[in-house]
């Protein structure tokens, strides 16, 4: 579906009396005249959007005891308070004083604040260009653009790598002692050097992107392969 048809679609959603899917279920009112100004634009199409809130949540504790890094992180959780709006501050003192007796040691509560968001579809890249350019000059410092087909296409190009270096790993592991080496970051590659190959061009074309792309190396452990045949331990 082209961006055209998408945008009909999406906005006669938007029209109906539908809830969306978002937890409140209704656009925010404060933000309507922007939203309303965006699609109106023949290049723009929001797709989803927060006016900005204040709110406070009761979530267990992390377990800072954990070996599991992903336990670490508090999980779950109950919205005390939640509001698009300001925030009175006797009420929310009052709030507090009401649930203090609901709390124990392994919870804790987030006072949290969060601004204005929106996801917004763009015709071409010249146009979220300027978009962005206007959204920072109005001091949305943390605006930004993320290509999908761009992602896609380095993701596409480093699983390629990732394949071919998969492929040498075999062919050195098959190959045994004789024509197995060890390179200077641990990994094992034949003798020719194939298992590699592009490895590192790639990475310095598409390094400013680290944090976005997932990571495609693969690292094995020297020790957990030691005693099979072939293998030599670490030194």
């Amino acid at each position: 579906m082209d961006f055209d048809k998408r945008k009909t679609s999406t906005l006669a959603s938007l029209s109906s009396n539908e809830t969306d899917k978002s937890p409140k279920g209704t656009l925010d009112t404060p933000i309507i005249p922007l939203l309303n100004a965006l699609n109106n634009h023949p290049s723009y199409l929001t797709t989803s959007s927060c006016s900005g809130r204040i709110s406070i949540r009761s979530q267990p504790k992390p377990n800072p005891n954990s070996n599991n890094p992903a336990k670490k992180k508090a999980q779950g959780g109950t919205w005390i308070f939640i509001t698009h709006d300001t925030a009175d501050p006797d009420s929310v003192i009052s709030l507090l004083f009401t649930y203090s007796t609901k709390f124990t040691q392994i919870s804790e509560l987030v006072f949290r604040f969060e601004p204005l968001i929106i996801a917004v579809e763009c015709r071409d890249i010249n146009s979220a260009q300027n978009l962005v350019s206007l959204a920072i000059s109005c001091g949305f410092r943390e605006s930004g653009i993320t290509s999908v087909r761009f992602l896609a296409e380095v993701a596409n190009e480093k699983m390629e790598a990732n394949r071919k270096r998969s492929e040498g790993f075999l062919r050195a592991f098959l190959k045994g002692h004789d024509g197995a080496l060890e390179n200077a970051n641990g990994s094992m590659c034949s003798e020719s050097g194939d298992c590699n190959e592009g490895q590192y061009d790639l990475e310095r074309s598409f390094g400013d992107i680290q944090d976005t792309v997932l990571s495609e190396k693969a690292r094995f452990s020297c020790k957990s392969l030691a005693g099979t045949a072939g293998v030599h331990r670490c030194s």
